[in-house]
């Protein structure tokens, strides 16, 4: 167990006949907003479009996982930060869904998010991988073959815990945003054309932030920061500033120990909003966004006990954006699908 899971309280959460009578009860208001919840197998109302899972082996305690074409032939590979090992575990895609066997390569220590991006702009996906414990970010250039250069580390703040990729001062170059959930701020790194980074600028975000997103929150063409506080329960917004990087943060309240982050647009406004993983109050809060960069007030969808991650597909093949909880005391995943009815087409 890390150091900060052992400084938060575990608050035990289950789903009721009560609870759920009071979701039947509000579904005229659910419906609005967009999404409809299951929160448990129980609650589906159809299969859900998968296989049995098949498991592949990695290094020890994995925590974060990231896709993308390493060996450039056309076909899905994972890259996974394993928390236990001090490494990343390469797995290539084969063309029937099945993976080949994990190959590792060294980080910092303590590995706990990854991201893909192009760092040198040699068309290849490269890594970063923020490291918990040294208090650093590592970059993996890619060979293009499925194979990795070694880890070069740059200094980020304080027990980071999230890494997400973006042209912060737009200049055609792959940045990154690090959030340092010890430090209480956000790292951002600006990228060289060389595949090296300049020195962190840090910028101040709520009480021990966890997760880090990217997105265009008031349409102004410049990438913007959305970061899950777990200490504050809330999201800091950061705008991107044609002067500099990113305007002060403005707060918004999620549930209890936002864990996770995701962007996406729930209610097919043509806005980007949030969705958050809230792990002690067992549900996802859902903030829609407003033209100008601002939020509305968070609606909770519970989903199962301590939700650790959130991301966002459509899975049932609708074309509107879905949602998936990972809950780390129930082993099991909760899949919200949206109901947002689809726009009229005028003859």
């Amino acid at each position: 167990m890390n150091t900060k899971d052992q400084s938060m309280t575990r608050t035990p959460r289950r789903v009721t006949f009560e609870s759920l009578c009071a979701i039947i009860k509000a579904a005229r208001w659910v419906a609005a907003l967009g999404l409809l919840a299951t929160a448990v197998p129980a609650l589906a109302q159809r299969p859900l479009p998968f296989a049995a899972a098949a498991n592949y082996a990695t290094g020890a305690q994995p925590r974060s996982l990231a896709a993308g074409d390493f060996n450039a032939d056309g076909r899905p590979d994972l890259a996974v930060a394993n928390i236990g090992n001090t490494n990343v575990s390469i797995l290539l895609g084969n063309a029937n869904g099945t993976f080949q066997a994990a190959v590792n390569y060294a980080t910092g220590v303590s590995p706990i998010s990854v991201a893909v991006g192009d760092f040198n702009a040699d068309g290849k996906p490269d890594l970063a991988v923020a490291n918990e414990s040294t208090n650093d970010v590592s970059i993996l250039l890619g060979n293009a073959n499925g194979t990795f250069q070694a880890a070069v580390n740059y200094a980020a703040g304080v027990s980071p815990a999230s890494v997400a990729v973006g042209d912060f001062n737009a200049d055609g170059r792959s940045d990154l945003a690090v959030a340092n959930w010890r430090s209480s701020n956000v790292s951002v790194l600006l990228g060289n054309a060389s595949g090296t980074f300049q020195a962190a600028v840090d910028y101040a975000a709520g009480t021990q932030p966890y997760s880090v997103a990217v997105g265009d929150f008031n349409a102004d063409g410049r990438s913007d920061l959305a970061v899950a506080n777990i200490g504050s329960a809330n999201v800091s917004i950061l705008l991107g500033d044609v002067k500099g990087p990113f305007l002060p943060a403005v707060n918004y309240a999620t549930g209890v120990q936002p864990r996770s982050i995701a962007v996406g647009d729930f209610n097919a406004d043509g806005r980007p909003d949030l969705a958050t993983a809230n792990w002690s109050s067992g549900n996802v809060s859902i903030l829609l966004g407003n033209a100008n960069g601002t939020f509305m007030t968070a609606v909770a969808y519970t989903v199962g006990t301590e939700p650790y991650s959130v991301a966002m597909g459509d899975f049932n093949a609708d074309g509107r954006p879905d949602l998936a909880a990972a809950n780390s005391r129930t082993n099991n995943v909760s899949v919200l699908l949206n109901t947002t009815p689809k726009p009229v087409v005028s003859p």
